[in-house]
């Protein structure tokens, strides 16, 4: 009898692991309702399915508790940040990274003899390098933030505030941090919502 009854706890225990890797939501989430999911396939985030019940300014990270975090949306400065209510399928700045370095490998050229001094250190700057892509080992993880509000957001402001920063290790502090920073961005008037999701899924 009582063994059942530890056994029972036991496996309770493990649909309640289970069940704490559902979404994580702040703000008045009810009101904007943001959810972002990846595009089934891309090991890493290239295209995203941004979904929102109202209108709303979007910028979305990948945060890797005890890593950097990294803008993906909007991908660079030019990319409109303003979102209608619906779903849209988006382009990452890590699918612009990819054809970056993509180009920069098929026109790669031999350097020319007089140019030899300008190539010491042995990285190039143009294009992008392998290992400013998000890689995943065994047993590591991230999430897909996905912020919206009814105030602008400035890609300037997110880019030097809030990508690059390292954020704690503990899941909830790194979310938590991250979605402070932004904040701290805005003037934070006005209804916000964030959303965040397990990647790899």
């Amino acid at each position: 009898m009582r063994s059942g009854t530890i056994k029972s706890a036991a496996l309770f225990g493990v649909l309640l692991g289970c069940a704490s890797s559902q979404p994580h939501v702040f703000g008045q989430y009810n009101d904007l309702a943001p959810k972002v999911a990846p595009t089934q396939g891309e090991r890493i985030p290239q295209h995203l399915t941004v979904q929102l019940a109202r209108p709303a300014n979007v910028a979305v990270f990948l945060v890797a508790p005890g890593r950097a975090s990294r803008l993906l949306f909007p991908a660079d400065s030019t990319q409109n940040m303003y979102v209608e209510a619906g779903s849209h399928l988006v382009e990452t700045s890590l699918a612009r990274a990819a054809v970056t370095a993509d180009s920069s490998r098929l026109i790669r050229r031999p350097a020319e003899p007089n140019q030899g001094n300008r190539q010491r250190g042995g990285r190039g700057t143009g294009g992008v390098g392998r290992d400013s892509m998000p890689v995943f080992g065994f047993n590591q993880h991230g999430y897909l933030l996905i912020y919206a509000s009814q105030e602008p957001l400035s890609y300037a402001a997110l880019s030097s505030r809030v990508a690059g920063l390292s954020i704690p290790i503990e899941d909830s502090d790194a979310l938590n941090t991250v979605t402070k920073l932004i904040r701290a961005t805005t003037s934070r008037n006005g209804p916000w919502a964030a959303y965040a999701t397990d990647f790899p899924p």
